[in-house]
């Protein structure tokens, strides 16, 4: 079967009229990776894709957050980082993807995000998550515990949020005393909030259950089937009379070009699961286990079967839409969104464009091309 042919009939197989959706919200996403450039280059660089999406007219702009040297990531304070971008770029929405909440004390937090959603006049999009257990082991937190201070942090949080006088507030690993929040966020009740779930469904069962939004962070090579199961958990689990609102990362590159599309795709895909591989094979082992993905089977066997171009230019051939890269000319990538929409029916799209060791002419590029030829059609849905 071809590429073509089956992306066709599958997507036909779970279509949805696209009258019956609200417009795409369409942002995008970088890891913040920096193989082969230093720190303050990956900052400048980072600023500028902000400021070129928000002239390009993306709706919001995602990146991670990550505490000590890891080449994956460098970016410890994306709320300060958002807000250094807001004095130049005046529009687009700011997505945390995604704090940790078992390294945050949430009082703490509450009064952070509500400084950054006033200093960015309400453009605080708050995606939370438990983290990468060897960051947690850095601070003393024990990565056993993360599930029960995830849980127990974003239901403080929300309570911080209602900005009422809080005379004592106890939780198994945090108390609230004598607090009222200041300044109060500009988004009432709160900015929105969006749980994380990459490969587990109780991540995405807890997302469900608090009836906030979800972020599915396709774009790391987990498999369509797992992220599509996911979401479906996570859209059972929402109380009556919420709404969905999932974020579904993808893997993109976009040229004129087909086969520079597919090379500067594989390329930047493969190198920034190459630096995640890399990552935790040079991480000390502190828990008896080797850190890293060790646990999360599915995510590290999708790093080692894309951390090289041949390996992911196969992979991708071989595997179809359930690596959920989508590579190539506008028309290409406008047949391939369009499958993962129909199929999953995310009420946001988000593109993972800069990764790995992909220029910045070429990101930059890629988003042009995408604004000027793919946005407007998906928008038009």
């Amino acid at each position: 079967m071809t590429y073509g042919i089956w992306w066709a009939t599958v997507g036909a197989r779970h279509a949805v009229p696209y009258s019956h959706r609200q417009k795409m919200k369409i942002g995008l996403f970088t890891e913040f990776s920096y193989p082969g450039k230093s720190e303050h280059q990956t900052y400048a660089e980072v600023l500028e894709q902000i400021a070129v999406a928000d002239e390009l007219g993306y709706d919001f702009f995602s990146t991670t957050e990550g505490y000590g040297k890891d080449l994956f990531s460098c970016s410890p304070f994306p709320l300060g980082l958002y807000v250094a971008a807001a004095q130049r770029a005046h529009r687009i929405r700011f997505l945390t993807g995604i704090i940790s909440m078992p390294l945050h004390h949430p009082a703490i937090l509450a009064s952070e995000i509500a400084a950054a959603d006033l200093l960015t006049n309400g453009r605080i999009m708050v995606g939370i998550g438990r983290g990468h257990p060897w960051v947690l082991n850095r601070v003393g937190v024990s990565p056993a515990e993360s599930t029960a201070r995830f849980e127990e942090g974003i239901r403080l949080l929300c309570e911080a949020f209602k900005s009422n006088y809080i005379e004592h507030l106890e939780g198994n690993f945090w108390q609230i005393k004598d607090f009222k929040l200041s300044p109060p966020p500009v988004q009432e009740p709160h900015p929105p909030i969006y749980t994380a779930a990459a490969t587990t469904p109780d991540s995405a069962i807890f997302a469900g259950k608090i009836g906030h939004g979800l972020v599915q962070p396709g774009y790391l090579g987990i498999p369509f089937r797992l992220v599509r199961g996911l979401t479906d958990t996570y859209r059972e689990n929402l109380p009556a009379g919420r709404s969905s609102d999932v974020v579904l990362g993808i893997h993109l590159h976009v040229a004129r070009d087909r086969e520079e599309a597919i090379g500067d795709g594989a390329l930047a895909l493969s190198s920034q699961a190459d630096v995640f591989l890399r990552s935790s094979q040079s991480r000390p082992n502190l828990t008896g286990v080797k850190e890293a993905y060790a646990t999360k089977s599915a995510s590290r066997m999708a790093f080692e079967k894309l951390c090289t171009p041949e390996k992911a230019r196969a992979a991708v051939a071989a595997e179809g839409s359930d690596i959920m890269a989508v590579w190539g000319t506008p028309d290409d990538c406008i047949e391939k969104i369009k499958f993962y929409v129909d199929a999953i029916r995310p009420e946001q799209l988000m593109l993972n464009i800069a990764s790995g060791t992909l220029t910045q002419d070429k990101a930059l590029k890629s988003m042009q091309v995408f604004a000027e030829e793919v946005m407007p059609l998906i928008r038009g849905w």
